[in-house]
């Protein structure tokens, strides 16, 4: 990486991009079916030579819905014909074992889903049922295995325009039949494969057939479901692939399959562990590819590069893969793997000064529903760039779709980086677990806790007794009362315009914590905002009083004379929330008994525990964050590449700071520098100074645009960021610093 202190400046000019969404011609705008399960595996037998030389066919289940917002139509035929308005659903199996992701299924038949069931549940629901042939609003099929299974539905892939969701009935597998009839019967569009047909078919034919080869040696298995709807844009497609971990077993003596884990959305490449995926596709004139790489390495030398490309909706296919390499790479181990059994038809692979080239052969293009890998290894590490795929056939649009990948070509590449990390810590909450009641010391004792920038400082008290008045309120053992505030209390995390307060001993601003008696540190910082005064087995049925009084200025809630619930003791304590959200906690008379107490605040769903504190010892205010902050985190949206423009994130910002910029410089500092000196203490600077650009401080996170010029002098450019902010004491002087982040501006 090279630095230019020169350009630094001219960094921060205006720039902006946008990409536009997809949309093929015959979009229905409303439409959007969402495929939310695959519900089972079921193997239907073997056929072939014996183990392991034979093959075997399953079939998987799915569950969809419609969460779209019209009602999408579906026919099957009408007066005999067959017609093209239902959906079809395709299935895929793949292997992840020794660093590989294949397809282990052929490219199987589709389900023609021709009717609609529309049941009430379902992730979609409510269900906007009504009359006619529709996938109604909000309604939800499910298809198990054997229902998919019935080779009466069942017709191949390649009659289907993926892009546009679109089947042709005429001269088609149905009409043809299975064997096919002859005359005009063949090309009339109406169904000539019948059920005596399919009945007279083997246990594999047709149905996912996955080679008994392909299932030797062990693997992660997954299968794919993915619906096509006609006219349902490309821009909300992603929810038609669902993906579920599948277990298959056997051998010689058969074949077992079931689903595991959970369904996740998205095609099963996705799932690809350790690789890196991403999609493009033929603008608004055909469909889109999913290339993934996995690259690893170096060994001596030399990285070894996997890609594996998956066709999601392209219709005219992929004939090649052509991969940008640097001049002088040393390559080797090249490879190549298909879908299907025929070694003739292998993709063969052509080298030049600028790619390597894997190109299809006749008749077996990249088709939609299928998955082609390549690998290859190389001495030249990775760097971003874009994989190019030649369409296969002729059709509307570009011959030629890219997709951003990872590629040995020897241009540096845009890159960020994090290194080290920031300082300061600061706990949200504050707590004293009394775990005997004879621990329990702040009878006639008092704290305050002032509201500032959001944030609490905690301290010896500040408030007076104000004598009980108001309304008593209804609490049993282990019960709750809601108090209604004439006006709008802040806390750090948020405001609230009522009280729940439990009988035993603590105040919920928002939501409520339960009625639990046993007080945990775990179900304290774990659970929703409170103010635990006396968290305690206490049970106002037993005598005395719980009373509650509200103005404009400020509300009260008093314990009086409360039991513990195995009787005996007696507890008085009052919770004072003033209008500018100041809380005061005072303890009178207070006889412990029963179980062990827990007193403190937090803001609710802290993960961190600050650890016990002696409350009675506070001689000086304690100062607490809105929420748990451990350090300062500086990140980039994205990729620095020429041409666009990215937001540089401050984030985690503690509450109550005041001020907080960022510094960019050209130069990082290696060993950074210890800031202690400064009253820093464990924080470090990684940059010596430079230009800095501020950004406001009254958010937990803080950005602004960096525009990159599309310059080609800046490819290489090495540009370090470091935030800083000034607010709560987390240092002694103030100040603290993030991580440093390290842009490397590229083409790509």
């Amino acid at each position: 990486m090279r630095i230019l202190s020169s350009a630094l400046v001219g960094l921060f000019a205006t720039g902006a991009l946008s990409a536009p969404l997809l949309a093929q011609s015959n979009t229905i705008p409303g439409i959007d079916v969402r495929v939310y399960n695959v519900v089972d595996a079921t193997v239907y037998g073997r056929r072939g030579p014996a183990y392991p030389n034979g093959e075997m066919g399953l079939m998987i289940g799915h569950s969809y819905c419609n969460t779209g917002s019209v009602d999408v139509t579906w026919v099957d035929e009408i007066g005999g014909v067959m017609v093209d308005t239902y959906p079809r659903i395709a299935f895929l199996v793949v292997k992840e074992a020794d660093g590989r992701m294949v397809q282990v299924s052929n490219r199987s038949f589709l389900k023609h889903s021709t009717v609609p069931y529309n049941f009430s549940s379902g992730p979609c629901a409510p269900c906007n049922s009504g009359s006619g042939e529709f996938f109604f609003r909000g309604c939800s099929d499910t298809y198990s295995s054997g229902i998919n299974s019935n080779r009466y539905y069942l017709a191949p892939a390649d009659e289907i325009d993926p892009w546009l969701g679109a089947w042709d009935s005429q001269g088609s597998y149905f009409d043809r039949g299975d064997p096919a009839v002859s005359g005009s019967a063949a090309t009339d569009s109406r169904r000539s494969l019948t059920s005596s047909m399919t009945n007279a078919f083997d246990s594999v034919k047709n149905r996912i057939i996955i080679q008994e080869q392909d299932l030797v040696g062990a693997g992660q298995y997954y299968g794919q479901v993915y619906v096509s709807i006609q006219g349902e844009s490309a821009s909300v497609r992603d929810n038609n692939y669902q993906t579920r971990p599948m277990n298959i077993s056997g051998g010689a003596g058969g074949w077992s399959a079931s689903v595991t884990g959970s369904s996740v959305e998205g095609p099963a490449l996705t799932h690809w562990t350790g690789a890196t995926t991403r999609m493009g596709g033929n603008g608004n004139d055909d469909g889109r590819f999913l290339v993934a790489v996995k690259v690893t390495g170096p060994t001596n030398g030399v990285y070894h590069y996997e890609y594996a490309v998956q066709n999601l909706d392209n219709n005219r296919g992929g004939a090649s893969l052509r991969i940008p390499m640097d001049q002088g790479a040393v390559v080797s181990n090249i490879g190549f793997r298909d879908v299907d059994t025929d070694p003739l038809n292998q993709w063969t692979t052509s080298r030049t000064s600028t790619e390597l080239s894997f190109l299809a052969t006749a008749n077996n293009a990249c088709d939609w529903n299928t998955i082609y890998n390549f690998w290859f290894d190389c001495d030249v590490p990775p760097s971003f760039g874009h994989v190019t795929i030649d369409e296969a056939r002729v059709g509307p649009g570009a011959m030629q779709v890219t997709v951003d990948s990872q590629v040995p070509s020897g241009i540096p590449s845009a890159n960020k980086t994090l290194i080290g990390q920031g300082c300061g810590d600061c706990d949200a909450s504050i707590y004293e677990d009394f775990g005997s009641p004879t621990a329990f010391d702040l009878a006639n004792d008092s704290l305050t806790f002032d509201l500032n920038g959001g944030a609490y400082s905690v301290g010896p008290g500040a408030g007076t007794w104000i004598a009980p008045s108001g309304t008593q309120l209804s609490l049993g053992d282990d019960s709750t009362a809601t108090v209604n505030l004439p006006f709008t209390l802040s806390y750090p995390g948020g405001s609230t315009n009522r009280l729940e307060v439990c009988s035993n001993g603590f105040v919920s601003p928002a939501g409520s914590n339960g009625t639990d008696f046993s007080p945990s540190v775990s179900e304290f910082l774990g659970g929703n905002a409170r103010w635990a005064a006396a968290w305690h087995d206490l049970n106002p049925s037993r005598g005395g009083r719980v009373m509650a009084s509200t103005s404009a200025t400020g509300a009260v809630v008093t314990f009086e004379n409360i039991q513990s619930f195995t009787g005996g003791g007696a507890h008085t304590f009052q919770l004072q929330f003033q209008a500018d959200g100041t809380v005061h906690m005072i303890w009178q008379a207070c006889t412990p008994t029963g179980n062990g107490y827990l007193v403190g605040w937090t803001p609710g769903n802290d993960g961190t525990d600050p650890g016990n504190i002696d409350l009675s010892a506070l001689s000086a205010p304690k100062s607490l964050c809105s929420g748990n902050f451990t350090s300062l985190s500086l990140d980039a949206s994205a990729r620095p590449i020429l041409g666009t423009s990215i937001d540089v994130i401050t984030s985690s910002i503690p509450g109550g700071t005041v001020a907080g910029a960022t510094l960019f410089d050209t130069s990082l500092r290696n060993p950074p520098i210890d800031l202690t000196f400064a009253g820093m203490e464990g924080c470090y600077a990684y940059l010596g100074g430079g230009i800095a650009e501020s950004f406001p401080t009254n958010a937990p996170e803080g950005r602004f645009t960096l525009p990159v010029p599309n310059d080609p002098a800046l490819i290489g450019l090495g540009l370090v960021a470091q935030s800083f902010t000034f607010g709560p004491p987390l240092t002694s002087s103030g100040w603290i610093s993030s991580n440093a982040l390290l842009l490397q501006l590229g083409p790509m």
